[in-house]
């Protein structure tokens, strides 16, 4: 099968028109390798950014896109597990140019002259934007920003988690954009966790007063304060506001880990985006485990140890996979 064969499978995931068999083949084929998740993460910021200029598009000119993008879709189709990166940008140019966009996402990672931050698993980076604006980005997190800010408003994407100290600029508004959400700032320091295997988008606030705007939701506006969280379940679209445990929130960027009474399926997405391996279950009883525990600069074995002997669970590694299962 050809590589745009499988493009257009990530664009029919995205679409939300994938079959559970077809899930499952893409969820498969991101474990296998980094490059595979950034080469996901690619596409998908490309996908957000056309959903974005649809509403400047003139009517027929959207129900053309769409029609081609359905009628490719239609053929049945299997995962090809491997991409050429050179094969990244053609599909990027395949997919926005009915909307009159250009997005490059190459090796140099400059998009439409934007940038495009990148981090592995257990990776981070510290960014400072143009208008002195600081940026801590969390591993396997994707964030696009402008060399400059232009217009009244300054704007940039996000994939994944990153903290925000903002810069103050007199009448020119800081937005963080997400797949579900928007977060609107002046000037203040907060975190926005948007990983894609979550079942939520969360917006943590520390300093300053932040404006949230659920995507799709009639522009729903929530306002949050110092000391407040907001979490959006992706599944049933539920909104949730509550105090936040700072150490919880920030605990990644000095590679502490704290599990509240989390179930062993939630604690495992923190465990794999710190330390690049994949946790699979026996069985749901496995995965509804209850961990109560923190860590700070642990190896993985010692979190796995301590976790196994608290839930009389024990694990086996394959190569990047750890197997848990109740103690025989």
């Amino acid at each position: 099968m050809e590589d745009r064969e499988s493009y257009l499978l990530i664009t029919r995931y995205l679409s939300n028109k994938t079959s559970t068999a077809e899930n499952e083949m893409l969820a498969d084929w991101l474990t296998e390798s980094v490059e595979n998740e950034q080469t996901f993460e690619t596409i998908k910021m490309v996908w957000l950014s056309t959903r974005q200029a649809e509403h400047s598009m003139g009517e027929a000119a959207l129900a053309r896109l769409k029609i081609r993008i359905e009628e490719e879709n239609a053929a049945p189709r299997r995962l090809k597990l491997s991409f050429k990166r050179s094969y990244i940008a053609a599909a990027a140019v395949i997919l926005v140019f009915s909307a009159g966009l250009f997005y490059f996402a190459q090796e140099a990672k400059v998009v439409n002259h934007e940038q495009q931050l990148v981090t592995n698993s257990g990776e981070m980076k510290t960014l400072k934007l143009s208008d002195g604006t600081k940026i801590c980005l969390g591993p396997k997190s994707t964030l696009i920003y402008p060399q400059s800010f232009e217009g009244k408003l300054r704007v940039v994407r996000l994939s994944g988690e990153a903290y925000f100290e903002v810069s103050k600029v007199a009448h020119k508004s800081f937005i963080v954009r997400t797949a579900e959400l928007d977060v609107k700032v002046m000037g203040t320091h907060f975190n926005v966790n948007a990983g894609k295997n979550q079942r939520s988008t969360t917006v943590s606030l520390l300093e300053g007063k932040v404006a949230v705007n659920i995507t799709d939701d009639n522009n729903e506006e929530y306002m949050l304060v110092p000391g407040q969280e907001l979490s959006f379940n992706r599944i049933n679209r539920q909104v949730f506001q509550y105090q936040l445990d700072s150490l919880s929130v920030l605990g990644w960027m000095s590679r502490t880990l704290v599990f509240s009474n989390e179930k062993l399926s939630d604690a495992a997405l923190k465990i794999e985006k710190m330390y690049g391996v994949k946790l699979v279950f026996e069985s749901q009883a496995t995965a509804d485990t209850r961990v109560y525990a923190q860590f700070k600069n642990d190896s993985l074995k010692d979190v796995l140890d301590i976790i196994c002997a608290s839930g009389n669970l024990q694990y086996h590694n394959d190569q990047n996979k750890i197997y848990l299962s109740f103690k025989k």
